[in-house]
């Protein structure tokens, strides 16, 4: 009983770090059912106002674009907003190893990749939330 409850702590670890985490600030209204998605300020017909803003943290397991726009479009459901602007694209990190030797290794480090001699290329990126007036 006591192994299979430390495989599922284990497992529940490992779900939870591959899964997008997503930063907010700014208001919060009812939650909506659609979310339209633009990728420059001039394209949105409507008038509008910006809501908040909100940001995906750079993790190395949770790095695949389409599932942190899928958190994104998710979370910005459940803010309330009505559409999302992605004008700015993506910024990519370089993180040091977490000391498990995930990422690309510049040669240095030892065969695990420990310490800080290995790097993780994460991408973040940062939108607007928008509410239609």
């Amino acid at each position: 009983m006591k192994i299979t409850m430390k495989l599922s702590l284990v497992l529940l670890l490992i779900i939870s770090a591959c899964s997008p985490k997503i930063n907010f600030i700014g208001n919060q209204y009812a939650p909506t059912q659609q979310v339209d998605l633009y990728f420059d300020a001039k394209d949105i017909e409507k008038e509008y106002k910006v809501m908040g803003f909100m940001q995906n943290e750079g993790r190395e397991f949770a790095n695949d674009p389409e599932k942190i726009k899928a958190a994104i479009v998710a979370e910005a459901k459940r803010r309330g907003a009505d559409a999302i602007l992605f004008g700015d694209g993506y910024t990519e990190l370089v993180n040091s190893s977490d000391g498990l030797g995930f990422g690309n290794g510049n040669g240095k480090g030892d065969i695990f990749g420990t310490g800080s001699k290995w790097n993780n290329h994460v991408k973040v990126f940062k939108v607007k939330l928008i509410k239609y007036q």
